[in-house]
């Protein structure tokens, strides 16, 4: 009898933390008017908020795995991936919540977000595919074949390109259609990929053996390369305003920034960042890039270019959302 009630005890604890294992994780909600940065850090499973204004974390929030990948779909909803875990995480700004969003699948890299047609696109790089959401039924609506190891995406005026690290093509998908219209073929070991509404911007490393210095423009009709712009080391994300030809370009390998004219294809200016800098993201008046080895968040200033301010980012800061207000 003593066994079987200290087994019923052991199996009613174990019960408990299995359950708590999915529950929503807790932080202190931004207020209303405070502008943040939502951070993501990979070398632990956890995201910080970062008060804009007083340039300091509010909040630090554990999960259940790293997260790849966010992106917010409404003013307090942010949406995140991650290669480890099955679910979608929500983080809800407003309520101060995290919690699984929806089951899709591991191997989940990056996604990006249409507001006219409340659809989420997750690339999945276990089956090499990216999901359709519908965000307001929760469901997945379709699922497209990409090449191998979809790792990142851009959309533009209802076609999605999907940039696929281990076979090195973009795959070039009708949003209405749901359909892998065209493939096309770009360096080795791609990294990094921007559509300025006349051609496909990709960086990378290069073939094995090298080190890729240049980023590369490719027409989304017949794939050919159109344009080659040398940089720094190794490529890896890009930024661009709306109808601009100002392109802002890391470089990973030489922990750099560049701003690029691509009317004219030259260098304007650079500013250096931290160690092992992966992910951009921009506001209204600077530039944000996450350094993931030296635990810091670069703030440069868009107007001179310049650095500003370092944010002090434990455990491997990685993809940042901004919410700035006015």
């Amino acid at each position: 009898m003593e066994r079987v009630k200290y087994f019923l005890v052991c199996l009613t604890a174990l019960l408990f933390f299995l359950s708590g294992c999915g529950k929503e994780q807790q932080f202190t909600p931004p207020g209303s008017s405070q502008s943040v940065a939502v951070i993501s850090q990979l070398k632990k499973a956890s995201f910080s908020i970062v008060d804009l204004q007083k340039n300091k974390i509010v909040s630090s929030v554990d999960v259940k795995h790293p997260l790849t990948d966010l992106i917010q779909i409404n003013n307090d909803v942010i949406i995140a991936t991650s290669k480890e875990g099955q679910s979608l995480i929500e983080i809800n700004l407003k309520k101060g919540t995290a919690t699984d969003y929806m089951d899709v699948n591991k191997g989940l890299t990056t996604l990006t977000y249409d507001t006219a047609s409340n659809t989420l696109f997750v690339a999945d790089s276990e089956k090499n595919v990216v999901y359709f959401i519908d965000t307001q039924r929760k469901k997945i609506k379709a699922t497209v074949k990409t090449g191998k190891l979809p790792s990142s995406m851009t959309l533009s005026s209802g076609t999605l390109f999907v940039l696929n690290a281990e076979s090195h093509t973009v795959s070039v998908i009708d949003i209405e259609k749901e359909k892998n219209i065209r493939t096309i073929s770009v360096l080795e070991r791609p990294s990094g990929i921007h559509f300025d509404g006349h051609s496909i911007w990709i960086g990378g490393h290069g073939k094995s053996g090298t080190l890729n210095k240049s980023i590369f423009a490719y027409d989304p009709k017949t794939g050919k390369q159109q344009r080659e712009i040398k940089l720094g080391v190794m490529p890896v994300a890009f930024f661009s305003e709306k109808n601009s030809s100002t392109l802002y370009v890391l470089c990973h390998g030489d922990h750099t920034l560049y701003k690029v004219d691509t009317k004219t294809n030259k260098q304007l200016a650079s500013v250096e960042t931290g160690q092992n800098p992966n992910y951009i993201a921009a506001g209204t008046s600077s530039i944000y890039v996450s350094n993931l080895d030296d635990n810091s968040v670069s703030v440069i200033d868009k107007h001179t270019f310049m650095m500003k301010n370092r944010l002090n980012v434990p455990s491997g800061p990685y993809a940042i959302m901004l919410e700035e207000k006015k």
